[in-house]
C-alpha cells in the first residue's frame, strides 16, 4: 500500500495517512515509522480541533455521543477559498454525481475492565461532489463488527461477495501498526463494494452495522428523557443514512422524525426548526404508509414550534384541516415523540 497525506490514520500522537497513490519515498518512510511506534492502551487521537473523549462517567453521558461530538469541529478539507465557483465549472463537472466514501480515519486500542482488549476503528462517511462533504458522519466499530457484516453478506448474497476479500484473524499482533493498516484497507474496500451494489446497500445487516448501535442507544436515552444525549446520535445517523440512501428512504425519514422530536423536546437544542423544516419538505413526496402515520404528529409539532418562534403557523393549520376533510384522523393524535416511542415498543 502506498502512502500519501490524504488519508489520515492516527496512531498515538503521530499521524500517518494512507491512500492508493503517492511518491516512491512514502511507503518506506511511513512503514519504518509505524513499525517503530509502540501503541499505548489509550493513545491520543486528537486531530485539529477534535478530541475523542471516552472517559465520561458511565450512565451520565454517552461515550458514543462524545465520540461523535469530538469530530464535529474537525476541519473537513478546503470548503472555502480556492474552490471553484458555479461560474467556473463545466457542464460535465456540474453533472458529476456525488460519491459516497468510507474512510478509516483513526484507530485506538481499548482495554477496559468490562471488555476484552481490542482496536476500535473510526470510520468517516462522506458524500463528496465537486466540493468536499462539509458534514461527514462518523461511526466507531471493531474488527468483530466488520467480520459479522462480511459473513452475513456472504451468507445472504454469495454471488455478490465472491470477489471480496477480508482481513484474516491473527493469533498474535492484533495491535501492531502493520496489522491495523492492513485491516483498515480491507474494511474500506468492503464498505466501498457494499455501497455500489443495491441489494447489499439495502440489506438489513448493513443497516445494523451502520446505525443499529447508535439508534438503539438513542432510543434508550429517549426513554430516559435525556434528549440532549439522543440528539447527537440521531443527527449523526441521519447524516450517514442520508448519504447512503435517497432523501425519502424510510430509514432516513424515520431517523429524521426521531431527530425532530428529540430536538423539540430538548430546550437546549437550537436545531429543531431547521430539521422540522427539512422534514416537512421531504414529507411532501412521501407515500410510504408506515411513514405517513407520523405526518399529522409532525405537522402538529411544527404548529406549536412555529407559534413559539413567531412564525406564521396558518399554512400548517390549513394543511391539517385539509387532511381532516379527506377523512384522516387529526384530533386526538399522539405527539410525534409518543408515536415514535410507541412504534419502538412494538
Amino acid at each position: 500500500m502506498q502512502w500519501t497525506w490524504r488519508h489520515r490514520i492516527h496512531f498515538g500522537q503521530c499521524q500517518y495517512v494512507s491512500s492508493g497513490c503517492g511518491n516512491n519515498e512514502g511507503p518506506e518512510i511511513v512503514t519504518e515509522a509505524l513499525e517503530n511506534l509502540a501503541l499505548d492502551d489509550e493513545p491520543d487521537t486528537r486531530l485539529g480541533q477534535g478530541t475523542l473523549s471516552f472517559d465520561e462517567a458511565p450512565g451520565v453521558h454517552s461515550h458514543t455521543g462524545a465520540h461523535i461530538r469530538s469530530w464535529a469541529n474537525v476541519p473537513r478539507g478546503n470548503t472555502g477559498q480556492g474552490l471553484a465557483t458555479p461560474a467556473d465549472l463545466t457542464n460535465s463537472e456540474i453533472m458529476t454525481k456525488p460519491v459516497v466514501k468510507f474512510e478509516v480515519v483513526s484507530a485506538r486500542t481499548v482495554n477496559q475492565n468490562n471488555e476484552k482488549k481490542h482496536v476500535a476503528y473510526t470510520v468517516m462517511v462522506r458524500k463528496d461532489g465537486i466540493q468536499p462533504d462539509p458534514n461527514p458522519a462518523v461511526i466507531e466499530r471493531r474488527y468483530s463488527d466488520f467480520l459479522e457484516l462480511y459473513e452475513s453478506l456472504r451468507r445472504e448474497f454469495p454471488s455478490l461477495m465472491t470477489r471480496v476479500t477480508f482481513p484474516k484473524k491473527v493469533l498474535l499482533g492484533n495491535f501492531t501498526p502493520s496489522v491495523i493498516s492492513e485491516r483498515t484497507a480491507g474494511f474500506e474496500a468492503l464498505l466501498q463494494h457494499v455501497i455500489t451494489e443495491e441489494k447489499l446497500r439495502e440489506s438489513s445487516c448493513l443497516a445494523s452495522f451502520l446505525h443499529g448501535r447508535e439508534q438503539c442507544e438513542a432510543r434508550q436515552w429517549m426513554e430516559a428523557q435525556r434528549y440532549d444525549q439522543a440528539v447527537p446520535l440521531l443527527e449523526n445517523s441521519f447524516r450517514l443514512l442520508n448519504k447512503v440512501h435517497t432523501d425519502r428512504h424510510p430509514a432516513v425519514m424515520l431517523t429524521l422524525c426521531r431527530l425532530v422530536a428529540c430536538c423539540s423536546a430538548d430546550p437546549m437544542t437550537t436545531s429543531a426548526e431547521r430539521f422540522a423544516d427539512l422534514a416537512l419538505r421531504r414529507y411532501e413526496a412521501v407515500s410510504d404508509a408506515d411513514l405517513l402515520q407520523f405526518y399529522v404528529p409532525l405537522l402538529q409539532l411544527c404548529v406549536r414550534l412555529w407559534w413559539s418562534l413567531g412564525r406564521d403557523k396558518r399554512p400548517l393549520e390549513a394543511r391539517l384541516e385539509d387532511l381532516k376533510r379527506r377523512g384522516i384522523k387529526v384530533d386526538g393524535c399522539p405527539t410525534l415523540l409518543d408515536a415514535l416511542m410507541a412504534m419502538d415498543k412494538t
